[in-house]
């Protein structure tokens, strides 16, 4: 009975949420517009405070709860963090849990070109300072280690999929070992999480669709002085194992929910 009320009550909401929505997206593309002009023009605070509404409204009309776990042992140093890659709502999901950690965390996305394309998009990454990379230019590969070194001494934390594009099923793709290139050359820690539940929710792809809460599990994080002597691709497939692992056993817990159910 109280989740059919909690329904109601959502649903008589979403009207209203989404218009709030509507507008702050349209604030974001002229505040945008105006930061890529003149960068002192607003703060960080304000740029950071728009995008998350903008991240929880959207989750919000879409009835999608974000379980976060573990993030309080997480640092608010400056970091490569990884995780996996299943759908568009993931950095979404993510903008969501690391502003939540502290509105004074700094994170921003290493982002695929193609996002540029639509200008919603663009703006909440432009407000927040996100790199762009196209992967049809390998020459443009050394501009981006550029912006991502500046970056990491600003003291931000860079998000990225290593595995460069999303993977619907329960699989995963392989973690390119290009992605940890700057942990060595900046000597950051590598910090790693795992997305569960992200799939087909904002994809028109819905062959595997998650239901349920999205989980996001921190799953701890290596120094430079723990890797710097191994190579990136024994560091990628590390990880990624790691990740895997963590994500089959969220996987497998659900599965046994569902079916006590």
């Amino acid at each position: 009975m109280v989740r059919v009320i909690k329904s109601f009550f959502h649903y008589l909401l979403v009207p209203f949420v989404f218009i709030s929505l509507a507008w702050s997206v349209w604030r974001a593309k002229v505040k945008a517009k105006k930061y890529k002009k003149e960068p002192m023009v607003h703060t960080a605070d304000v740029r950071y405070k728009m995008v998350y509404k903008i991240c929880k409204r959207v989750l919000f009309c879409k009835n999608i709860h974000v379980d976060a776990q573990g993030f309080e042992d997480m640092s608010l140093t400056p970091k490569l963090l990884i995780g996996n890659h299943k759908s568009n709502l993931d950095a979404i999901v993510m903008i969501k849990v690391l502003y939540e950690i502290s509105p004074n965390f700094r994170f921003t996305f290493l982002c695929k070109k193609e996002l540029q394309k639509n200008a919603a998009i663009r703006a909440c990454i432009d407000l927040i300072d996100g790199i762009y990379i196209d992967r049809n230019n390998p020459r443009a590969i050394l501009d981006v280690i550029r912006q991502e070194k500046e970056l990491l001494n600003q003291n931000y934390t860079l998000v990225v999929f290593p595995e460069g594009t999303r993977v619907f099923s329960h699989e995963f793709g392989e973690f390119k070992p290009g992605a940890f290139k700057v942990a060595y050359e900046s000597f950051v820690p590598v910090a790693f999480f795992t997305l569960y539940g992200t799939s087909g929710r904002l994809d028109k792809n819905k062959e595997h669709k998650v239901k349920g809460d999205i989980i996001v599990k921190y799953n701890g994080m290596m120094r430079p002085q723990e890797f710097i002597t191994t190579t990136a691709v024994n560091l990628a497939g590390k990880i990624k194992n790691i990740i895997k692992n963590s994500y089959d056993k969220i996987f497998n817990d659900n599965t046994k929910k569902g079916e006590k159910k």
